[in-house]
């Protein structure tokens, strides 16, 4: 066997360069770390997001960002690793509005004798839109239409919906 002589760089070989090698390593460590943490997160926020605008939860315990990960200080030899942070991995996503209280809530909490007229259906007869409270059987106050010409309405219950206005004038 026959041996092929080689020169070695000392400083390749240092501890300096150890050192060196490990923070460049837990540099892209924490990179990818994080970059996994904050997908699972953000899948997991989808997927909260997903069911409040369905309704089927409310919007008042959403998933927040996990932690995520830095590079530590040197230890006793110079080396450093990652380690959980203190701060968050990303920014929270915006929180969807909420869509899990049933009608019957929501007309409750509108503040009583809103007059809310919906679209022409026909004639002189209106929808009753999502935020009426007004009587049915009563008749409103002058209220101007989009040409800014005043018109009354007579209200009419109804045994399904919310009934229907009637322009009077």
């Amino acid at each position: 066997m026959s041996s092929i002589p080689f020169a070695l760089d000392a400083d390749a070989t240092s501890l300096v360069a150890a050192q060196q090698n490990q923070l460049a390593s837990s540099q892209i460590m924490v990179a990818q770390l994080n970059g996994n943490l904050k997908v699972i997160y953000l899948t997991a926020f989808n997927n909260w997001k997903i069911s409040v605008d369905a309704g089927r939860i409310s919007n008042t315990n959403p998933p927040k960002p996990p932690n995520g990960y830095v590079v530590s200080g040197p230890d006793a030899n110079g080396f450093q690793w990652p380690v959980l942070g203190n701060g968050p991995v990303c920014a929270m996503p915006p929180i969807p509005e909420d869509h899990s209280l049933s009608q019957a809530e929501i007309y409750a909490a509108l503040p009583p004798n809103t007059i809310d007229i919906g679209r022409n259906i026909g004639g002189k007869w209106f929808s009753v839109g999502e935020k009426d409270t007004f009587a049915a059987g009563g008749i409103t106050p002058p209220i101007p239409d989009a040409a800014g010409v005043l018109h009354t309405y007579e209200k009419y219950g109804a045994l399904i919906g919310r009934g229907w206005y009637l322009q009077l004038s």
